[in-house]
């Protein structure tokens, strides 16, 4: 080859080596890889689970359904007689990020299985190119953060945790601690606060609660020690930050901060809660993480309890030698007080520290699992990892890797022989986990063995590290991935199939449905996943209004639950009517009034006609002519944010039988129409806009600013 041609080639490897993009897209193929399952083939699924089948599947079906339809989902039909969906945080209606999911194309009315499965690596890149960029912004080298971004997108709590609605709040973390940790070394201090409290505003906007309240405890610490070495400058970014985080968020915060205060909750106590009332210590305690179950740190097979801590032996002796190592860099001290605090957070009654905010801080008992904390412990050692490869890389024979070296492979003697035993005597207390963990001790033991004898370089010291790595996430990570086609008869998205006759039955009715479901039959949400007014549903919460009427049956009536679904009959006087072929049954309720009907104070001789001449997801219209002066009552559960109109001028709607929307009409001919415009979305929309253009406005500012300054002040 010509010498010019070579150099050519040399200075485009050069290029794709420096280029930004290399290292986000070696981290994409990795997340590509480790999902493999779910990326490159069709037999695995990551929704065969009772929560995401019964509950987030329907949900995300029946927001697709209206996105396609051209409507925004603010309001729920199906469950419940109407529910606001984006209050209920759940179901992530005011996350972006799932809108892109919902607009995709449809497959037979419904997500796409493969969607579904992008959405949900995709989430786990998005974690692990954040934290890539916290350690790039740290100066650490494109392996060292390499290592550090697949430890947090791939393992621990984001590794482990299947729920989206919690990891969409989780993937944030590494971009607030970046654009905070940039604001405390003084680089456009104002702007990056701004961008540190955006990004902590879209955690708000994921879907739930708890993992953002716990990210702002760390915020709340890191703020502190701001404060303490900055003084009133901290004190100024630490409200910006708060500012932009309210503001971003208010989409979500807003419209869940009126629900919450109207609606009942099931946590786990001995009777659903409503806001004024704390969540009892003893549920924080049931889902603490016990010190015993912290030893699953390294181990899972050993200690399953302490699966979600789970981050192996590589992770846990890189984040060590990092600790030690690079203890001079503040960067690795406030990382290793993450660490720590979320360990103390993550412990629950088993730590004073988790105690104390109980009992201090407002609204910080609403985050009922602190197991789940863990994921700020993963952070923090997350960060130490990327610095314990740069030790690694710079120092060829480390003074620790003889001692760890004898370590793991004590450590790996250990567990075969623990197995053995337990083999021998017939002990069933370990699985195939262990026997992964002493594999993966050995072959760590191996690898830094050659490299205190200096036969392994930097590059391939890097990729048998992320090898170890991944290598013993599979064995927590993607070990829950069920495969599509279960031999399990109760599998939960077999269910999902069953009433699919059903379905059909109650559409070609004709006239208006809600059903009231047998759970046992029937667990998952009917309605949300057919598109069918149900009178029950699998949910976390329910408005406290209807909640204190749905055991009766005459309010069920009224609330014109006409037709019941399950194995047998759930009360005397109902009719079979249609059987499916999975048994499945329909009975008629006969008492149950119709969707909407006239009432009058006294006698009305002249008679009513009232008919429901539309109905939408969040609006409907009514025909009615009254032969006195009376109330039209609508069959759907009352909730500020509605607004009528009759006869095209606004009107009150009042709130009846405990629970109802109501209409008050003279004698004659009327329309009525109701519709869903809640204040609480409106101005929440408007101020997470707004949060978003002051960011914009801010940072363009201190562009601007950075750009007048001459070289040497920069």
């Amino acid at each position: 080859m010509p010498v010019a041609e070579k150099h050519h080639l040399g200075r485009i490897r050069a290029r794709v080596r420096d280029s930004a993009l290399t290292g986000p897209l070696i981290l994409l193929a990795v997340t590509v890889a480790f999902f493999w399952k779910l990326t490159l083939t069709r037999q695995y699924t990551w929704l065969d689970g009772p929560d995401l089948a019964y509950q987030v599947l329907p949900w995300y079906q029946m927001q697709a359904r209206e996105f396609h339809a051209g409507r925004v989902p603010l309001w729920d039909p199906y469950q419940w007689g109407g529910q606001p969906l984006i209050g209920q945080m759940l179901p992530g209606t005011a996350y972006p990020l799932n809108w892109l999911l919902f607009g995709l194309p449809l497959r037979d009315g419904r997500i796409r299985e493969e969607f579904l499965n992008a959405y949900f690596v995709g989430i786990h890149f998005m974690a692990a190119l954040f934290c890539y960029w916290l350690c790039r912004e740290l100066r650490r080298s494109r392996a060292a953060s390499l290592l550090a971004g697949a430890t947090f997108g791939l393992g621990g709590y984001i590794g482990f945790t299947d729920w989206p609605q919690m990891l969409n709040g989780a993937v944030w973390a590494p971009l607030i601690l970046l654009f905070f940790l940039r604001a405390l070394r003084g680089a456009s201090p104002y702007a990056n606060s701004a961008w540190a409290g955006a990004s902590f505003g879209m955690a708000l906007l994921s879907g739930h609660h708890q993992i953002p309240i716990f990210i702002g405890i760390m915020m709340a610490g890191l703020w502190l020690y701001f404060i303490y070495e900055k003084g009133e400058l901290g004190v100024r970014l630490a409200l910006l930050f708060g500012l932009f985080a309210l503001l971003v968020g208010s989409l979500q915060v807003l419209p869940a901060w009126e629900y919450g205060h109207r609606a009942v909750r099931w946590v786990g106590a001995s009777r659903a809660l409503g806001w004024s009332e704390p969540v009892p210590y003893v549920v924080h305690s049931a889902y603490s993480t016990s010190p015993a179950a912290l030893l699953g740190v390294l181990v899972p097979g050993l200690f399953p309890a302490g699966a979600t801590a789970f981050l192996g032996l590589t992770a846990a002796l890189l984040g060590i030698i990092g600790l030690s190592g690079a203890w001079h860099h503040r960067e690795v001290r406030l990382a290793a007080a993450i660490a720590a605090g979320g360990i103390g957070l993550s412990l629950g009654a088993n730590s004073l520290l988790h105690g104390w905010l109980y009992a201090l801080l407002p609204a910080f008992e609403k985050a009922r699992n602190p197991s789940s904390a863990i994921l700020i412990f993963h952070l923090g050692v997350s960060v130490l990892i990327a610095y314990g490869f740069e030790y690694l890389r710079n120092d060829i024979k480390p003074r620790l890797l003889p001692v760890a070296i004898r370590w793991l492979v004590g450590l790996g003697a250990l567990l075969w022989a623990t197995l053995l035993v337990m083999k021998i005597a017939r002990i069933d207390l370990t699985d195939e986990r262990t026997g992964m963990a002493a594999v993966a001790a050995l072959a760590l033991a191996a690898v830094l063995q050659l490299r205190s004898k200096a036969l392994l370089g930097s590059r391939a010291l890097a990729g048998w590290l992320l090898f170890l790595l991944l290598f013993e996430f599979s064995s927590v990570s993607t070990a829950g991935l069920q495969p599509r086609e279960s031999p399990n008869p109760h599998s939960p998205l077999k269910k999902l199939a069953q009433s699919n006759d059903v379905a059909e039955f109650f559409k070609r009715l004709g006239q208006p449905v809600r059903v009231e479901v047998e759970e046992q039959a029937v667990p998952y949400n009917f309605g949300d996943w057919h598109g069918i007014d149900a009178f029950d549903g699998y949910s976390a919460s329910l408005l406290a209004n209807v909640d204190r009427v749905q055991g009766s049956y005459q309010a069920r009536m009224r609330f014109g639950v006409n037709y019941a679904l399950g194995s047998k009959p759930l009360r005397e006087r109902q009719t079979l009517v249609y059987e499916s072929s999975d048994g499945l049954r329909v009975y008629l309720n006969p008492e149950a009034k119709p969707r909407v009907w006239a009432e009058h104070p006294g006698p009305c001789p002249a008679g009513d006609r009232v008919e429901l001449a539309e109905r939408g997801q969040s609006h409907l219209s009514v025909r009615a002519v009254l032969g006195c002066q009376g109330t039209v009552v609508v069959g759907e559960a009352f909730y500020p944010g509605w607004e009528a109109r009759l006869d095209g001028r606004p009107v009150p709607i009042r709130e009846v039988h405990g629970c109802l929307r109501a209409v008050d009409a003279g004698a004659g001919e009327h329309r009525i129409q109701m519709r869903y415009r809640p204040l609480s979305v409106i101005l929440g929309a408007a101020l997470t806009g707004l949060g978003w253009l002051g960011c914009l406005g801010v940072g363009l500012v201190a562009r601007r600013r950075r750009t007048a300054l001459p070289p040497a002040a920069q």
